[in-house]
């Protein structure tokens, strides 16, 4: 099923390179909070590997003004950091930790009960680790790194949330080489390494899947894990039971909300990796429950690593935000709002193009309560930006 879609460009989104030269080689997450209490919304990006060096060295034309000594190390290869955050406003970069190899998954979430968001990462391919960081007293000072668990491999996603509904967040990750989706309950003491192995729950240990939400999506006042195409519903004994969403969709990006205004909750999947590592171009959809038919709105995009819902237009309905990366060979990358017109109906706005993006983030960054959009590019062109709602 298809819904009808034509291109618009009424909304305006302000862009501004916050970085041109961030201190890794491979940015896997971007995240957004307000850590100085400021009202504005502060940009978090993980990565790994050292930067290039020399990259981006010559002063560009188009640049306004000289690099500063910090960028001067980074581009020379000076600096290497995997954790770091930018100041909001004036985007000042703050080191955060060296902690090799973090994936795309990155979460935020009050780890250790002190009213303090920390960070929870895990590490990529060929490597086990899950570490969560705890934020200091002052964010601009160096973050303490924990460890979770080294019982994995490969962490596409992780979340902090409250999985099991005893009224305490857990960490739930999916190791995609381990092809397994676990969560962990916060032990009386978070700051020893790792955590023990009895607060390790398997939900399932024959999947590989990324993207994930915790939320209840069919609305049976239980907590579901939505984790690639599966609902994982949880059964009286604390084990858990799978339902396909979709069954012939390569590796996705999730979102939920509810989009058709029936006051349930809608599945937003768009295939991020496609048709780069997958079968086809991306597809972009949303599908309902309880058959989850799914109603796309795209199927030509390439790669669509970003997909978050949010009210772009102040219309009170939740609209769709998708991105495509570059990696290279996409020379066009689109970002777009599919604005919800109510019944089920979008429209398309085209907001940007030129622009490689992975892992955006809805974001607060002005204080006016529109919802705005941080994120930076994968590969190989490496940039940390940010695009201001204007209407």
């Amino acid at each position: 099923m298809e819904s009808q879609h034509r291109t618009e460009s009424s909304l305006t989104f302000r862009h501004e390179t916050v970085d041109p030269a961030p201190p890794c080689a491979r940015l896997g997450f971007c995240l957004a909070t307000d850590l100085t209490g400021n009202g504005r919304d502060d940009v978090i990006v993980g990565g790994a590997g050292k930067p290039y060096p020399g990259k981006q060295y010559v002063l560009k034309a188009k640049e306004s003004r000289l690099p500063t000594f910090d960028a001067l190390r980074t581009r020379l290869g000076f600096e290497e950091m995997h954790l770091f955050w930018y100041e909001n406003p004036g985007w000042k970069r703050h080191k955060m930790a060296i902690a090799p190899h973090l994936d795309v998954g990155g979460a935020l979430g009050d780890v250790d009960g002190d009213g303090r968001l920390d960070v929870v990462a895990g590490q990529g391919i060929h490597h086990d680790a899950v570490y969560w960081f705890e934020q200091p007293d002052d964010p601009r000072e160096l973050w303490t790194k924990h460890t979770i668990t080294t019982d994995f491999e490969k962490y596409h996603d992780v979340v902090v949330a409250d999985v099991d509904d005893d009224g305490d967040v857990e960490v739930v990750g999916l190791s995609q080489e381990s092809r397994t989706i676990f969560y962990y309950d916060v032990p009386e003491n978070p700051y020893r390494s790792p955590w023990p192995a009895s607060h390790c729950h398997i939900v399932d240990d024959d999947v590989r899947v990324e993207g994930v939400q915790i939320v209840d999506v069919d609305g049976d006042g239980s907590t579901e894990i939505v984790a690639g195409t599966h609902i994982y519903h949880r059964n009286d004994d604390g084990t858990w039971h799978r339902e396909d969403v979709l069954t012939d969709w390569d590796d996705v990006r999730v979102a939920v909300g509810d989009l058709d205004d029936d006051g349930e909750l809608e599945i937003v999947y768009s295939e991020g990796d496609s048709p780069k590592y997958g079968s086809h171009p991306g597809r972009l959809a949303w599908v309902d429950g309880p058959d989850w038919t799914p109603t796309v709105l795209r199927d030509d995009l390439f790669c669509p690593h970003t997909l978050q819902v949010a009210d772009f237009t102040g219309s009170g309905r939740l609209d769709v935000y998708v991105a495509e990366m570059g990696l290279g060979t996409n020379d066009s990358p689109q970002q777009l709002v599919f604005e919800n017109l109510g019944d089920g109906e979008f429209r398309e706005h085209v907001v940007e193009t030129g622009v490689a993006t992975h892992e955006a983030k809805v974001a607060d960054l002005t204080g006016d309560g529109r919802p705005d959009v941080v994120g930076k590019s994968y590969g190989p062109d490496h940039h940390v930006d940010v695009w201001y709602n204007e209407g």
